[in-house]
């Protein structure tokens, strides 16, 4: 949308995004690091969590 010219403002209006800085802030991650940016990054990783599991198992068994 905002390739095609169109004003962040308005952007965020048809999105139902109250906060235009936030747009913004997505814009600049998705820009610069593609999906990959929009991710969520807070708390632990799903892997870490399934690697603890398979550890726990895998001593269990021992």
């Amino acid at each position: 949308m905002r390739l095609q010219g169109i004003p962040k403002a308005k952007i965020a209006e048809e999105l139902g995004i109250q906060d235009v800085g936030r747009l913004k802030i997505w814009m600049r991650k998705y820009r610069e690091q593609g999906d990959f940016g929009l991710m969520e990054h807070r708390g632990r990783r799903k892997e870490y969590k399934d690697l603890e599991r398979e550890v726990k198992r895998l001593r269990l068994e021992n």
